[in-house]
């Protein structure tokens, strides 16, 4: 494995046709620094424009992208209110922060979806409402068992965001893409049956274990992912639009 940077929040790195990125801890510290964010996003355009790579493939370390770091980042952000059961949107007092959050996110997000390669997700323990969307952009999704996607927005009143309400309806009809995002949490066994997943793999050696599953495409000539990847994806072309929309609906 061939690691191209590393620090405590992410690494990324390269195995043979494969370009990786670990995310590690953090997340929102992370994702909310335009610095680390702009040294990601260099390092996807870079991969796009590598010939010898043919995929990417993120995933996240246990819990780093889990409830407590979601609970820890709101709470810190959030303006408490008197009133809990209030019907107004919830007021933050570092609202830049917020805001930045979220366009931070949804760079990455499009970036990722422009890609030519084969995008692959991997998810490892609980995974909060924001990250569950950003995994929807992968073309290939892997679960270890046990793992669950949080929809831990509901908590504080807060939008669905990280593009998940525009990959749910994708997946699945309108009535069953608010049903999800709805609810307290959506458990791995579930996740697979509503075909947000391809497969549940194995804890041990996930990493190992989804570099196998790849092999099974990167075998296939680059041209033929590419064009693939080109028309599978028209429809995504929306996805700008939605961001668009999103942002004017929360004044961003």
């Amino acid at each position: 494995m061939n690691i191209i940077a590393t620090n405590s929040f992410f690494e990324v790195s390269t195995q043979n046709d494969v370009a990786i990125l670990n995310i590690r801890d953090k997340v929102f510290d992370f994702i909310t620094n335009v610095d680390l964010s702009d040294q990601l996003l260099d390092f996807l355009d870079s991969i796009d424009h590598d010939p010898k790579i043919k995929a990417l493939l993120f995933y996240n370390e246990i819990e780093s992208l889990g409830d407590e770091q979601y609970d820890e980042f709101i709470n810190r952000i959030l303006k408490q209110k008197d009133n809990l059961e209030t019907n107004e949107p919830p007021c933050f007092t570092e609202r830049n922060l917020r805001f930045r959050e979220i366009n931070i996110l949804n760079r990455i997000i499009r970036k990722i979806a422009g890609l030519q390669k084969l995008v692959i997700s991997g998810i490892q323990g609980t995974v909060v409402t924001p990250f569950v969307g950003a995994a929807m952009v992968a073309d290939f999704r892997y679960a270890t068992e046990g793992a669950v996607f949080s929809m831990a927005h509901n908590r504080y009143g807060l939008h669905p965001s990280g593009g998940l309400p525009f990959f749910l309806t994708r997946f699945m009809n309108h009535s069953k893409a608010m049903e999800v995002q709805l609810s307290d949490k959506i458990l791995v066994e579930e996740a697979l049956e509503l075909g947000l997943l391809n497969k549940i793999l194995d804890a041990d050696k996930f990493l190992d274990n989804m570099l196998e599953e790849i092999k099974k495409y990167t075998r296939i000539q680059y041209c033929t992912i590419r064009d693939t990847k080109r028309l599978t994806s028209f429809s995504r072309k929306a996805l700008n639009g939605y961001f668009e929309f999103e942002a004017g609906l929360l004044n961003l």
